[in-house]
């Protein structure tokens, strides 16, 4: 390594931290939605080609289904697609619209944290209960623990989205 390159490495931020967590969970979800529709895929031709459908394959696409859907909504939030009902857009300035995308950023944050609590008794429950997936025998509490990690991820991206300043922030569904 040159001398130049040593010294314009920097040491990551929270923002580097942030975005890395959101794109690592938009990877895990791309892969689980891959993984998902191969295993559909395989599953059908399976059944209709050959009568032999492939065992395990409706609970393996539930907990695909579960990785996807936690680990998907992080990567929505640092990106800011979150789904936009622009009504009132036309008629409002720059001010008010960032004003209201910080009011939905709060409440977001606040409706990913009441989730992720009530997530946390049923969790426990399927550990302490040692329940399974019918076909694979899978611990349902494992389901529970990508479930949480996954919403854990989305509210720490979520809260870094909160703690930016207010006029540093796009604003969602324009191209401001």
């Amino acid at each position: 390594m040159s001398a130049t390159s040593k010294s314009s490495s920097v040491a990551p931020t929270r923002s580097d931290f942030i975005l890395r967590l959101g794109r690592a969970q938009m990877w895990l979800a791309a892969a689980a939605i891959v993984a998902m529709m191969l295993v559909t895929v395989v599953d059908v031709v399976m059944r209709y080609a050959f009568n032999n459908p492939v065992r395990g394959a409706y609970d393996f696409t539930e907990a695909m289904l579960v990785v996807f859907a936690f680990h998907g909504m992080a990567a929505c939030f640092v990106a800011r697609t979150n789904i936009v009902i622009d009504l009132i857009d036309g008629f409002i300035g720059a001010p008010f619209k960032r004003f209201l995308q910080r009011l939905a950023d709060l409440v977001s944050l606040g409706l990913l944290l009441v989730l992720t609590y009530a997530a946390w008794k049923p969790a426990f429950q399927a550990f302490g209960n040692g329940e399974t997936k019918l076909q694979l025998s899978l611990p349902i509490w494992m389901l529970w623990a990508v479930a949480l990690v996954g919403l854990v991820g989305t509210v720490v991206c979520a809260a870094w989205l909160l703690a930016k300043p207010l006029g540093a922030l796009p604003v969602a569904g324009s191209s401001e």
